[in-house]
């Protein structure tokens, strides 16, 4: 015999599932979407400082070198600083892509909140936003690439 709760556990079960998150619950979610976002930002503007450091101090090191001897030198002088370029280029979108996909994420669990067609538009906002960032700093840094390969 089947026990007439059953039906209501599994009714409460499906109910609550559905439930969309707590002001609360969504506040502390963003909150720490916000933090994971700021150190992802703060580790790749890191990493892109010591690239660009380093390739600074090459250029540094060919400028140097450029002072005491001639042509060979100048083509030194060059070659660094296509290298550093480069290296800026990649740098800078190592940090605009962990910008995005911060920003991103935030965006997605503030649309945590939301439930039905108003969630799916707000995910769907989210999502072609994160595209369009990604677009923008390829972009960006593919325009980079191209006037490093030219300054040689």
């Amino acid at each position: 015999m089947k026990s007439p709760l059953m039906p209501i556990a599994a009714v409460a079960a499906l109910l609550l599932a559905g439930c969309p998150e707590t002001s609360t619950q969504t506040a502390n979610d963003v909150a720490d979407a916000r933090e994971d976002a700021a150190q992802d930002v703060s580790e790749a503007r890191l990493d892109a400082n010591e690239a660009v450091a380093d390739a600074n101090e090459q250029v540094a090191d060919a400028q140097q070198d450029f002072a005491k001897t001639d042509a060979a030198a100048y083509k030194k002088l060059t070659k660094a600083e296509s290298e550093a370029m480069i290296k800026t280029a990649n740098a800078e979108f190592d940090v605009a892509k962990a910008a995005a996909e911060g920003r991103y994420d935030i965006a997605k669990e503030k649309c945590d909140a939301l439930t039905g067609v108003t969630k799916d538009a707000c995910i769907s906002t989210a999502d072609a936003t994160l595209e369009a960032s990604r677009a923008s700093a390829t972009a960006i840094r593919d325009a980079a690439l191209v006037s490093a390969d030219q300054h040689e």
